[in-house]
């Protein structure tokens, strides 16, 4: 499936799906893609050994844009309405694909979801986005940079290319819908970054030069 603008989703033909011992969710049958507004990390990628392979687990915190703008606002609204809509979906089939056999009120999902922008103290949200790699330690996403130049990432260079500060534009797709220690979220894989001009912008000053635009191609 191509990626979809989050503004132009309709919730509706999302659906939970088993995918060998992962739950998926899925947007006409296939895993859901979105095309983000501008991002902005203000850490760089983490870095951190993994339980389960030779190869560290890579990802990157963003925020949004957080001016009151018609189109801002709109696309948080749109994040959240997505949230809505997979704790109604959890409800509707949680019990079954989870195998939690009344193991869990769903009733009371909301409380134990975790959305996709995650509060962040005083600060604005965030959106986790995980690096996702092959078998071979490969990373698997492109990047781009500001001239669209396709920019080879590897362990040696992935904080410096992906370092604190960096506005992008993104697609991201939903790797899972987990359950874990009696909560439920998503993760979001990232599949293609774009970086833009920044202008010299700082942690106090990027959400002034943040502008709106869906299209990432």
């Amino acid at each position: 499936m191509s990626h979809i603008n989050l503004n132009e989703l309709d919730l509706t033909k999302l659906r939970l799906a088993k995918s060998g011992k992962m739950v998926k969710l899925v947007y006409d049958k296939e895993p859901l893609e979105i095309v983000t507004g501008k991002l902005y990390t203000p850490f760089g990628v983490k870095v951190n050994p993994s339980s389960y392979s030779q190869w560290n687990t890579c990802n990157i915190d963003c925020s949004l844009n957080q001016s009151n703008s018609e189109i801002s606002v709109a696309y948080r609204n749109s994040l959240e309405a997505l949230d809505a809509r997979i704790t109604e979906l959890l409800q509707e089939q949680g019990e079954t694909l989870f195998n939690l056999n009344g193991q869990f009120d769903f009733d009371d999902i909301n409380s134990f979801y975790s959305p996709v922008l995650r509060e962040n103290k005083t600060y604005p949200k965030l959106m986790k986005i995980s690096l996702p790699r092959d078998s071979k330690g490969n990373f698997e996403f492109v990047i781009f940079n500001e001239n669209k130049e396709k920019v080879q990432v590897t362990d040696n260079n992935i904080t410096n290319v992906l370092c604190k500060g960096k506005i992008f534009k993104s697609i991201i797709e939903c790797n899972k819908v987990w359950y874990y220690n009696g909560r439920f979220g998503t993760t979001w894989h990232l599949k293609q970054l774009r970086f833009v001009e920044n202008e010299n912008a700082t942690p106090k000053t990027y959400n002034k030069i943040y502008e709106t635009n869906m299209l990432l191609d």
